[in-house]
């Protein structure tokens, strides 16, 4: 989407903060306002209180908050619960539940460093 002549995603990774930025869909039309999330309970929050709308939307910022989660603490019992949370924001969501089950195992086995 193009506001004020500036192209935006509706969700991107700034790399240098490890920070996940949403553009707040709860404020369109009226206003554009972009969150930033620093924390799979921030991706999960976002989720339930739809922040974040569409069910690819939905399951491209649960994996970003799986990748926060990575960053903050990458020992499996951590990632097991922050999937739970992230699949307890809106249980029935398919697209959410495809990406945790795509994403989760591929961290998993990844050794942390």
């Amino acid at each position: 989407m193009k506001v004020k002549g500036q192209h935006y995603q509706s969700i991107w990774l700034e790399q240098e903060n490890q920070v996940v930025m949403v553009i707040d869909q709860q404020q369109l039309p009226f206003r554009f306002e972009i969150k930033q999330l620093t924390t799979f309970t921030d991706a999960a929050a976002a989720i339930a209180d739809m922040v974040v709308r569409g069910a690819p939307l939905i399951g491209a910022t649960a994996a970003c908050g799986l990748l926060l989660a990575a960053v903050k603490d990458p020992s499996d019992e951590h990632l097991l619960s922050a999937a739970d949370e992230l699949l307890a924001a809106r249980p029935t969501a398919v697209n959410l539940r495809w990406a945790v089950e795509q994403i989760l195992p591929r961290i998993l086995s990844v050794a942390p460093s």
